[in-house]
């Protein structure tokens, strides 16, 4: 086990190389390479993606499905290369939510999934070749529902 330390719970153990490579970064910050998954001990099914390299840099994500039932993962044939993605490879995909001072104003970023190659632990953070996807899609349907009125 390592010792790393963590935006949302101080210092943590995680198992040796347990750390996931971006081999393209979560847009907006290319100084982090390396990050873990640590499930948020006090919300079910929501996970901390904590940088290696930064301690103060961490991102909420979640499996955009819980949200957005329809949600189809789209991405283009340089994105696979860049995952190494080969015959019985295993990926996850997420989405960074964006979780205000008011939870209810909650929106989750569904053009820009996060995607993972379990086996190889390399991930990349995509653009969504559906182009009615976006970065802020209001989780709570009463905001949806504002939107479209």
């Amino acid at each position: 086990m390592e010792k790393i330390m963590t935006r949302a719970y101080g210092e943590v153990e995680v198992p040796e190389n347990s750390d996931i490579v971006f081999k393209k970064e979560i847009f907006g910050f290319p100084s982090s390479k390396h990050y873990y998954l640590l499930e948020m001990k006090d919300l079910p099914n929501f996970f901390w993606l904590q940088s290696k390299e930064e301690e103060d840099l961490a991102f909420v994500v979640v499996d955009p499905r819980m949200f957005k039932e329809d949600y189809e993962l789209s991405f283009d044939e340089s994105d696979r290369e860049l995952l190494e993605l080969e015959e019985g490879d295993d990926i996850v995909d997420f989405v960074i939510a964006n979780i205000p001072e008011d939870p209810a104003d909650m929106t989750i970023n569904i053009l820009g999934p996060v995607i993972i190659n379990v086996n190889k632990r390399l991930a990349i953070q995509a653009v969504s070749s559906k182009n009615e996807y976006t970065t802020r899609y209001p989780v709570f349907e009463k905001h949806r529902m504002e939107k479209v009125v």
